[in-house]
């Protein structure tokens, strides 16, 4: 079944991602097929939780809030050229499973009836009806897509179910997690309970993203690092392949054709072999992994993508760049993708994301030179 959304002379399974993940090929092949210039550059997607900058010649990701009108949310909010930003839209799961989730000035998400008790699960409503909840969601993609015109691929996602359970426990975000924990130990079934709930939610709303027009998903585990090896393995990992597992299966059932599927788990070094046999194409990195540590750890048959500190765009764009070259020489140039070692920050200058971009492109066109 071919989306609506699909433009003329795009191929849906030869996205710009897919050829990075080694689905294809010839990756930059792929990039003509989509009406893209081939660079012969590695590919790049910077990523922030709250506005995610989107360039030119960049992968798309679509973060979004519920609005009275799909299309308020396709346009940018005065941003520099070449660059397009999105609001957060992490939090949507939850609304549909029916928390009021309000986003504070200053502190971000807040839930203001968090859960407190084991009977508090049954105040959530039938993670079966997500779909149904968040129609304007999957029209907003599509309109974005049409928008897009075949210039970038769109990237789907979803917080993944730890991380949206801590929410959902903490009323907002933690620098300990300490109440979610709380959960994991003293309501280790209420724990399984609750997550199962959100797989199920996330399961038909990851496939109405790729129905409405998603090219390709990512699923950000962000807050593993709070659990370490023992707690991630019983209450992370799970989900984590269950989910992959179900969409893959989704998708086949909906006719759709198979998108590439990206595990971003902030702090999760510990599990990088799990992850990448989770059944994800691609294993994202934060900036604290070695690279060669990293393919050590995944093996040579998945992509990785990564991993710049984030902070090293308060540099100056001549050193972003040297910064850049490094990172490039140190992944090499077959199954990666650029991305920051996590989200921007909102001081951050738009110009050195430009510079971060443009670098990637620069030193990898010269690394498959040479």
């Amino acid at each position: 079944m071919t989306p609506s959304c699909e433009q003329p002379g795009e191929k849906k399974q030869t996205t710009l991602l897919f050829g990075a993940c080694g689905r294809q090929a010839a990756t930059y092949q792929s990039l003509g097929k989509l009406g893209l210039p081939r660079t012969f550059s590695t590919p790049v997607a910077p990523q922030r939780p709250a506005v995610n900058l989107l360039c030119s010649h960049c992968v798309a990701s679509l973060w979004m809030l519920p609005s009275s009108s799909p299309t308020s949310l396709l346009y940018p909010r005065s941003p520099p050229p070449g660059v397009t930003g999105w609001e957060p839209g992490r939090f949507l799961p939850h609304q549909a499973l029916g928390m009021e989730v309000t986003m504070v000035p200053g502190k971000g998400p807040s839930f203001p009836e968090p859960l407190r008790e084991e009977r508090d699960l049954q105040r959530l409503r039938d993670p079966t009806t997500v779909a149904s909840e968040l129609g304007y969601v999957f029209q907003a993609i599509t309109l974005t897509r049409q928008r897009l015109a075949g210039r970038v691929p769109l990237i789907g996602f979803a917080g993944a179910p730890w991380t949206l359970m801590t929410y959902m426990v903490e009323g907002g975000g933690s620098s300990t997690m300490a109440q979610a924990k709380r959960w994991l130990y003293q309501r280790p079934q209420a724990s399984h309970q609750l997550l199962r709930i959100l797989t199920d939610a996330l399961v038909p709303y990851l496939v109405g993203q790729v129905a409405a027009g998603a090219q390709a998903l990512q699923l950000f585990e962000s807050h593993a690092g709070h659990l370490g090896p023992q707690l991630f393995s019983k209450f992370a990992l799970p989900y984590i392949r269950d989910v992959a597992k179900r969409v893959k299966a989704g998708l086949q059932e909906a006719g759709l054709a198979p998108v590439p599927m990206i595990i971003f788990a902030k702090d999760g070094h510990f599990a990088l072999e799990e992850l990448a046999q989770a059944g994800y194409e691609v294993v994202g990195l934060d900036w604290t992994v070695a690279p060669e540590k990293a393919r050590d750890c995944v093996g040579k048959t998945v992509t990785l993508q990564g991993n710049l500190d984030p902070c090293a765009l308060y540099a100056s764009e001549e050193e972003i760049g040297q910064l850049v070259q490094q990172m490039l020489n140190d992944f090499g140039p077959r199954r990666y993708i650029a991305n920051l070692g996590h989200g921007l920050y909102p001081d951050m200058d738009p110009e050195h994301v430009g510079a971060f971009v443009d670098a990637v492109h620069k030193h990898s066109r010269l690394l498959r030179q040479n």
